[in-house]
C-alpha cells in the first residue's frame, strides 16, 4: 500500500514539473524574426545616360550662388540662363555645358537703356569621368574651359572694377566651391526623368536634374 501511494505521489510531482517546464518554454519562446526589408534598387550607368538640365541647386535657382554675396535682391544683377546641362555618355565620361548672361547691373548707369546697358556673357564647359557604385555617383573633373565676354568691352573694368582675368577666376572659384566640390561624390536617385543628387558629408548639398 505504501509503495502504491509513493508511486502515485511520484507520478503527480512529475506531471506538475512537466507542466511548469512546459509553461516556461512557451513564455521564453523567441518572437519570429521580422521579414527582411527589400533594399532600394541600385542605380546603373545605363539609367544615367543622356542629357540632363540643371533644375535647382539646394532648392534654389541653379546659379543663385553667383549672387549669394549680395544679401539684397535689388543689388544683384539678373541672370538669364541659355543652357545649363550635364551630358553622361556610355564610355564613362561627362560634360557640363553652361551659357548664361548677367544683365541689369545696379552699378550700370545705363541699366535702363536697352541699347547701352552692359552685360556679361559666360560660356563654360567642364568634362571628366564618372562611375556609379552602390547608388553613389562619383565625378572626376579633368578639363575646364570658361570664356567671359563683356558688352561693351570695357564694361567689367570701368563699371564693375574688375579685369577679365580676375572675373574669370572668381567665377571658376564659385563653380569649384558650390558645384564641383560639393557634388563630387553624391547619393543618386532616379525617378522617371528626374535625377536627385545629395552630397555625402555635412552640410548636405542637393541638386535636381531633369532629362531633356
Amino acid at each position: 500500500m505504501t509503495q502504491k501511494i509513493f508511486s502515485f505521489l511520484f507520478l503527480l510531482v512529475s506531471l506538475t514539473l512537466l507542466g511548469v517546464l512546459g509553461c516556461g518554454s512557451d513564455a521564453e519562446k523567441p518572437e519570429p524574426p521580422e521579414k527582411p526589408t527589400t533594399p532600394e534598387p541600385m542605380v546603373s550607368n545605363e539609367e544615367l545616360l543622356g542629357t540632363f538640365d540643371v533644375v535647382s541647386i539646394n532648392d534654389e535657382p541653379p546659379l543663385a550662388f553667383i549672387n549669394a554675396d549680395e544679401p539684397d535682391e535689388e543689388d544683384r544683377p539678373k541672370i538669364n540662363i541659355n543652357h545649363f546641362y550635364y551630358d553622361f555618355t556610355a564610355d564613362g565620361s561627362w560634360t557640363l555645358n553652361l551659357d548664361f548672361e548677367m544683365v541689369d547691373f545696379p552699378e550700370d548707369p545705363h541699366r535702363e537703356d536697352p541699347e547701352m546697358a552692359g552685360k556679361v556673357k559666360t560660356v563654360g564647359a567642364w568634362s571628366g569621368s564618372y562611375n556609379i557604385r552602390d547608388s553613389v555617383l562619383s565625378l572626376i573633373k579633368q578639363e575646364t574651359d570658361m570664356d567671359i565676354t563683356a558688352v561693351p568691352q570695357d564694361f567689367l573694368e570701368k563699371t564693375l572694377g574688375a579685369k577679365d582675368a580676375e572675373a574669370r577666376q572668381e567665377l571658376i572659384n564659385e563653380f569649384n566651391d558650390h558645384l564641383f566640390t560639393e557634388f563630387q561624390t553624391t547619393v543618386i536617385t532616379i525617378a522617371a526623368d528626374t535625377i536627385n543628387l545629395e552630397s555625402i558629408g555635412t552640410p548636405k548639398a542637393k541638386m535636381v536634374l531633369m532629362k531633356q
